[in-house]
C-alpha cells in the first residue's frame, strides 16, 4: 500500500446546466465530447436563446445559444481580435525544482510522443524506405522490427532517437515554461521480449528523459502505451490492428492473466528503476484502452467490459505500489468519460494516492469538424470542456486532460494508419504541403517516376511529393487563420485546468503543423506569450 496518508476526495459543487440536443452526426465523435448544433445561426420560434456564463476572458464571456449555439464571446472573438487581455492565466509558477515538486499542482505538458513508441504520422520519413508492396507490411514499431531484424531495427532507432529527442528540447520547454512531459514507453522497452522487438531497448532513453527533467526542473509522467496484443489496435500501442494491413483485434487478449502479468511486471520494473527519482511524479496504467466498438477490425471485446479494466488497474497499481510508494497513478478512462464514478468507491487501492483519471480530448475525428463553425469549437474547449473535467473531478477522481491537439480534422498524413485516408474529412479538403525527409528520402513515386503508388502511401506521401495536413485555413467563422488557432490554444489551456491540468500532443511533428506539435504552435506564435507564466492575467 501507498505510504502517502488517505485523505478524504472533497466533492465540488458543480452547477446543473442543460444541453441542447446533439446533432445526429456528431453523436459518435472519437473524444466522447458531445456537441451543440453550430450550423445555423437562426432561431426559430419554437427555439428561444438560452445563456450560460464561463470564466473566458476579462470578465465573465456571455454564450448566447439558440438552437444552433449561437456564442457572443467579446470583440476579440468576432470583432477585431486582439490579445492584450489573454484568458490563460497560470496560478503557480511553471519552472519547479524536481525535488520539491507537488504532484497535485496543476500540468501544463506536453507529450513525448513518437520517439519511444513509433507512430508513423509523427516521424513519416522513417516510414519512407518501406513505401512498396513487400509483406509484412511496415506499419508500426513490431513490424519496423521485424522487417529489420533487432541489430538494424536497434542501429536506425538509436539514430533516429538521440536526434528526434535530446537536451536542448527539455531546455525549450522549460524555457517556454512547460512544467511537465508526458512520456510514452512500450511494454518491450526493456529489450527482453521474444515476440516484439527482442534485444532492441530503449529504457536508457527513458533513463536519459528523466536526467534531462530533472535538470531542467520538469516533471515527469511515465505512461504505458503498448503492452502485448495490444489495449486498442491502434499503431499507437505499438501494434497496429487496422485495415488494410492489420490483424483482426480481440481487445481483452492483453487482459488475459499471463499477456496481463506480462504490462504488469514492467510497471514494477519502471516504478522500481525511478523509486529515487522525485522528477518522476506519476505513472499511467495503460494508454487508451478501447472503450467503444470499432466497425471493420475489432474481432471481439470491443468496448472492454469496464469491471475488467478496472481489476487489471487494481494489479497494475499493487505492483507498482510495491516498489515505489511516492508515485502518483493515472487511470484512463478509455474514451467513456462518464462511467469512472466508481474509481472513487470505498475501498479501492489508489484513493490514497492522489490518484487522477486522464481523458484525451480532440476535435480532429469531429464528422467535417474543419466546417464546424470557430464559435463552437471555441466553446467547446473553454467552457464545455471544462465543465466536464470539473463534473469528472466531482463524481469521480481529478482528471488531466492527458492528450489534446489544435486538429479540427483527420487529414495529418497517416493520423489513421498507413494505408488510410481520412475518415471524417474529405481528402480533397486536406491541405498539402511537401512532404519532409528528415530520416529519409521519398521513394522514386513520390519524385515523378512514374511508378504506381503503393496502397501503404494512401494518406501519406503523393506522386508530386506532397502530404496531407489540416486545412491550411481556419474553420468557418470571421477570425482569420493566425487569430482562430490563437484563442483555441488559449480557451483550450484554460478549459482543460478544470481539475489537474493538461499535455499537449504533441511536443513536435515532423510536418511542423502546429496544429499538432506545441514547439510548432510557439513558434507560430500562438502561445499568448513566449513563457507560460509570464502571461499577464486578464
Amino acid at each position: 500500500p501507498s505510504s502517502k496518508p488517505a485523505r478524504q476526495l472533497e466533492r465540488r459543487e458543480v452547477p446543473e446546466m442543460s444541453e441542447p440536443p446533439i446533432p445526429a452526426a456528431v453523436e459518435d465523435s472519437y473524444d466522447d465530447v458531445d456537441l451543440d448544433d453550430g450550423v445555423s445561426n437562426e432561431r426559430g420560434p419554437n427555439k428561444p436563446a438560452r445563456t450560460r456564463r464561463c470564466s473566458l476572458s476579462t470578465g465573465l464571456c456571455l454564450l448566447t445559444l439558440a438552437s444552433a449555439a449561437v456564442c457572443t464571446l467579446s470583440s476579440a472573438l468576432l470583432g477585431v481580435a486582439t490579445y492584450s487581455s489573454p484568458i490563460y492565466t497560470p496560478e503557480v509558477p511553471a519552472r519547479y525544482n524536481a525535488t520539491r515538486v507537488d504532484p497535485a499542482a496543476t500540468m501544463r505538458g506536453v507529450n513525448l510522443g513518437g520517439w519511444l513508441v513509433l507512430e508513423p504520422w509523427i516521424t513519416p520519413s522513417l516510414f519512407y524506405q518501406f513505401l512498396d508492396d513487400k509483406s509484412p507490411a511496415v506499419v508500426d514499431e513490431r513490424t519496423f522490427c521485424e522487417r529489420l531484424g533487432p541489430a538494424e531495427a536497434q542501429r536506425q532507432l538509436d539514430s533516429f532517437r538521440k536526434s528526434w529527442v535530446n537536451e536542448s528540447v527539455f531546455k525549450r520547454l522549460a524555457d517556454i515554461g512547460v512544467n511537465t512531459v508526458r512520456l510514452p514507453y512500450g511494454y518491450w522497452a526493456f529489450g527482453d521480449r521474444p515476440e516484439f522487438c527482442p534485444n532492441v531497448t530503449s529504457i536508457e532513453y527513458v533513463d536519459m528523459a528523466v536526467g534531462w527533467a530533472t535538470k531542467h526542473g520538469l516533471r515527469v509522467v511515465l505512461d504505458l502505451h503498448g503492452v502485448m496484443h495490444s489495449q486498442n489496435g491502434f499503431d499507437n500501442s505499438g501494434d497496429s490492428h487496422k485495415p488494410p494491413f492489420g490483424r483482426p483485434l480481440n481487445a481483452t487478449r492483453w487482459l488475459g492473466h499471463d499477456a496481463a502479468s506480462v504490462a504488469i511486471d514492467v510497471l514494477g520494473r519502471v516504478a522500481a528503476r525511478y523509486a529515487s527519482e522525485p522528477a518522476v511524479v506519476a505513472m499511467g496504467l495503460v494508454n487508451e484502452p478501447i472503450g467503444f466498438a470499432l466497425s471493420g477490425f475489432c474481432a471481439s471485446g470491443c468496448p472492454i467490459p469496464q469491471d475488467i479494466l478496472l481489476a487489471y488497474y487494481r494489479r497494475a497499481w499493487a505492483a507498482i505500489t510495491g516498489n515505489n510508494s511516492r508515485v502518483t497513478p493515472v487511470l484512463d478512462v478509455s474514451f467513456r468519460n462518464d462511467i469512472w464514478d466508481v474509481a472513487r468507491a470505498e475501498g479501492e487501492p489508489w484513493l490514497g494516492a492522489d490518484a487522477v483519471l486522464d481523458t484525451h480530448r480532440y476535435h480532429g475525428w469531429w464528422p467535417q469538424g474543419s466546417e464546424i463553425a470557430q464559435v463552437v469549437h471555441l466553446r467547446q474547449a473553454g467552457c464545455r470542456a471544462r465543465r466536464d473535467v470539473r463534473q469528472m473531478h466531482a463524481t469521480a477522481l481529478p482528471t488531466v486532460v492527458g492528450e489534446w491537439s489544435l486538429a479540427v480534422s483527420d487529414c495529418m498524413t497517416w493520423l489513421n494508419g498507413m494505408g488510410l485516408d481520412a475518415s471524417f474529412t474529405r481528402p480533397s479538403a486536406c491541405g498539402r504541403v511537401k512532404c519532409p525527409e528528415r530520416f529519409g528520402a521519398l521513394p522514386p513515386f513520390a519524385r515523378g517516376s512514374g511508378d504506381p503508388r503503393p496502397q501503404a502511401a494512401v494518406g501519406g506521401p503523393d506522386e508530386r511529393g506532397l502530404c496531407p495536413v489540416d486545412p491550411l485555413r481556419a474553420p468557418n467563422g470571421r477570425l482569420s487563420y493566425d487569430e482562430f488557432y490563437t484563442l483555441f490554444m488559449q480557451y483550450a489551456m484554460r478549459g482543460y485546468e478544470g481539475s489537474r491540468g493538461w499535455t499537449f500532443w504533441n511536443f513536435h511533428n515532423e510536418l511542423q503543423d502546429p496544429r499538432w506539435g506545441f514547439l510548432d504552435a510557439v513558434n507560430a506564435g500562438w502561445l499568448p506569450s513566449e513563457r507560460l507564466h509570464e502571461v499577464e492575467p486578464p
